[in-house]
């Protein structure tokens, strides 16, 4: 398999300083995991939602100018269907790993293993707005608290379509030995959450609590409200980043109206579900 690197941006000072906390042999990869076959909204990670592009093209424009993350890589499926996903990796000159479509868990650690990484970054296809000032925030708490593991939706304070995690090599490798349960194996982390003893943690929250927006790809109605902001993130000559996204969505607010009826989550507690029958 041949694996392709996101075009970087030139390190400024910043980023040379900020790297002081991180040691030379660390290699921070995010994982974007991403699949075609969605039962809610299928062929989501591809259909167009601004100027011809899909999801998958817009998350990874927006994140590629992240100062922490050293590599991206996308995680999708061997299914035929997700063919195009590695096709579009392919195109975009993106690395592109194929693994287990369930075991999602499985599809990290293979991938992670691939490219000798350290330090892993959990992102999912369905956040096409995703900031990378948020990851990069996420990364630097991380390493300047010495933990196995941090998220930014422990205790939800982002809006949903902002989550992110950062982990350990030695972290994923422990919940590939432990983790038995569907749900464990389909959202990675539960058995973090579930055995947070084992663990040094951390919740890196926003300066405010807007978890009730949401700002996912999972329905026809996230997909409208994503159309309708895709002007405002993508049309621009400069980043748009997340506070001017809440800026317009303050001025806006009709616009929450449309998507408002789902939870956030559900796709796990169907995985709980799952547990049960199990």
């Amino acid at each position: 398999m041949t694996l392709f690197l996101v075009k970087r941006l030139t390190p400024t000072l910043s980023w040379v300083i900020d790297y002081a906390l991180i040691s030379s042999m660390t290699k921070i990869v995010a994982i974007i995991q991403s699949r075609q076959g969605s039962s809610r909204l299928p062929g989501k990670a591809l259909k167009p939602l601004f100027n011809g592009k899909g999801a998958l093209e817009l998350m990874l424009q927006r994140v590629a100018p992240s100062k922490k993350v050293h590599q991206f890589i996308v995680a999708t499926t061997r299914s035929e269907s997700d063919n195009a996903i590695e096709s579009l990796c392919k195109q975009l000159e993106v690395a592109c790993f194929r693994g287990s479509e369930e075991d999602v868990l499985d599809r990290y650690f293979e991938a992670a293993k691939l490219v000798k990484a350290t330090h892993i970054v959990r992102l999912t296809g369905d956040c096409p707005i995703q900031d990378y000032e948020v990851i990069d925030r996420l990364v630097s708490s991380f390493f300047e608290d010495d933990l196995d593991y941090a998220a930014n939706a422990i205790t939800p304070t982002y809006p949903d379509g902002f989550d992110a995690e950062i982990f350990t090599m030695e972290t994923l490798k422990l919940l590939k030995e432990k983790a038995t349960k569907p749900s464990e194996k389909e959202h990675v982390t539960p058995y973090i959450h579930s055995h947070p003893e084992l663990f040094k943690i951390k919740n890196v929250s926003f300066n405010r609590d807007v978890s009730h927006l949401r700002l996912t790809l999972d329905t026809i109605e996230d997909f409208d409200v994503l159309q309708k902001l895709a002007p405002l993130v993508f049309g621009g000559t400069e980043y748009c980043h997340i506070n001017s996204i809440l800026d317009y969505l303050d001025s806006h607010p009709s616009l929450l109206e449309i998507n408002k009826k789902y939870e956030r989550n559900e796709g796990y507690k169907k995985s709980l579900e799952k547990d049960l029958n199990n």
